[in-house]
């Protein structure tokens, strides 16, 4: 598949779409699905299954696996997990060496960057016995095809949301942001006592770590120029669009509404101190992990204090187009030596109503429409979650080239990005190598 078809427009929301394609589905009730006649190895057989994530989505991954073993006791499942902090680099390397896990949880991008167009994960299509591709729109699929295989299959689309503390706005008698300038006003009030690294500064938003940093100012772009950050391996900005956004990213922070360089702090999950204390009126999160934020939130005990708020706009009334991509999917190793024992595993995640009740909201909702009608009949589409997902829905989206997310190209970005909030480049320097850095990576690493 060709990159320019990726970045596509979803003119029907997340939701709705995934609704609609389950209203046909005929899957009803049922909870297992096969394409054919299931010829799985009888002998004992071991594989390895590697994901990413917080504590919620690990423990309910672990329940996961042990329902697989129970059901199927010739089979060991492995585990190997951790957070997503250095989850790419580690897996590259077990790929470089050939010890990658049986099933892997991918990243969207990697698909197409760790072989240049070229798919280095196992063909699903040739194990559509044991894992049911008719579960999930052809749209879907699509978007994780490669060189005309299927490299991953995708658990559901997702995109980042602004979740707010509304007690901390309230308490200082604000109403939620909605443009850049009401968000550059808040600061002024939230952030009045801040000190130059004090660690009982509170903060109108904070972006937690280089990936929220990052997508917001591209979505800041996006908002600006109407156009997405690349379009078949070349940058859309002019240095002075690119000036022109990251002078009002440094507003902000000068305002005390986002933390400065040197008051950003250590911790960039949802253990950050300031957020667990309430100190932090806002973050931008992808709508599937927003769980992990409010249990975190004042020790869980505050989830009425938070709620999903309307994307900022440039100027009012100026609704924005915004980013979504696949959360993330399941891949086969192309080494594995039970690919149809990983395939059956997969389609279990996806279709047995203990394994998905025990994932609950951990993975957001799915595409997968047996998965999804699961997740409607037992009631775990709740919370924030929900929330921001339906709060997604009411935006026209567009779904990011997966290069907008390679390492190699965003680390260019946020590189440049940091020596500017450090004052290392100013505004017009950062802008040029905004582009011209980014642009030399994709022409190293892009292809058709």
């Amino acid at each position: 598949m060709k990159m320019k078809k990726m970045a596509q427009l979803f003119t029907v929301g997340l939701v709705s779409s995934a609704l609609l394609a389950g209203c046909g589905s005929g899957s009803g009730d049922k909870t297992d699905t096969s394409t054919a006649a299931k010829e799985l190895p009888t002998e004992d057989v071991t594989i390895k299954f590697a994901w990413w994530g917080a504590d919620n989505r690990h423990e309910a991954m672990k329940k996961v696996v042990d329902l697989y073993e129970k059901e199927n006791p010739n089979v060991t499942i492995d585990v190997e997990y951790g957070a997503w902090d250095g989850w790419q680099a580690k897996t590259l390397t077990q790929l470089s060496g050939k010890t990658e896990a049986d099933v892997m949880q991918v990243n969207y991008n990697w698909l197409f960057s760790y072989g240049k167009g070229k798919n280095v994960f196992y063909d699903l299509n040739k194990v559509k016995n044991f894992l049911d591709l008719d579960n999930w729109d052809e749209k879907y699929l699509e978007a994780m095809q490669v060189d005309g295989e299927q490299a991953a299959v995708p658990h559901g689309m997702t995109g980042r949301v602004p979740m707010y503390n509304e007690q901390l706005y309230k308490d200082n008698g604000l109403e939620l942001p909605t443009t850049y300038d009401d968000l550059l006003e808040a600061g002024k009030v939230i952030g009045k006592d801040n000190t130059a690294t004090g660690a009982n500064n509170k903060y109108a938003f904070v972006n937690m770590g280089k990936v929220s940093k990052d997508l917001f100012i591209g979505q800041m772009l996006f908002n600006a120029t109407g156009k997405v950050m690349q379009t078949d391996g070349k940058v859309n900005y002019t240095a002075e669009q690119v000036q022109a956004v990251l002078e009002q990213y440094k507003a902000f922070e000068d305002a005390g509404a986002m933390p400065t360089f040197a008051q950003d702090g250590s911790i960039e999950t949802n253990a950050n101190p300031e957020w667990v204390n309430g100190q932090v009126g806002g973050l931008y999160e992808w709508a599937n992990s927003l769980a992990q934020w409010a249990e975190s939130f004042k020790g869980g005990e505050a989830k009425d204090e938070l709620t999903v708020g309307a994307y900022l706009e440039a100027e009012e009334g100026t609704k924005p187009n915004v980013y979504v991509k696949p959360n993330f999917g399941y891949a086969i190793s192309r080494n594995s030596k039970n690919p149809e024992v990983a395939a059956d595993f997969i389609n279990f995640l996806f279709t047995n109503e203990e394994a998905v009740k025990e994932t609950g909201d951990s993975l957001g909702i799915s595409s997968n429409k047996v998965t999804l009608d699961l997740q409607e009949k037992n009631n775990l589409l709740e919370g924030v979650v929900k929330d921001g997902y339906a709060m997604l829905d009411q935006y026209e989206q567009t779904v990011m080239d997966p290069y907008f997310e390679d390492e190699n190209v965003r680390n260019e970005r946020y590189t440049v990005l940091e020596a500017f909030r450090t004052g290392k480049l100013d505004a017009k320097e950062a802008a040029e190598q905004y582009i011209s850095k980014q642009q030399a990576a994709l022409d190293k690493y892009y292809t058709e």
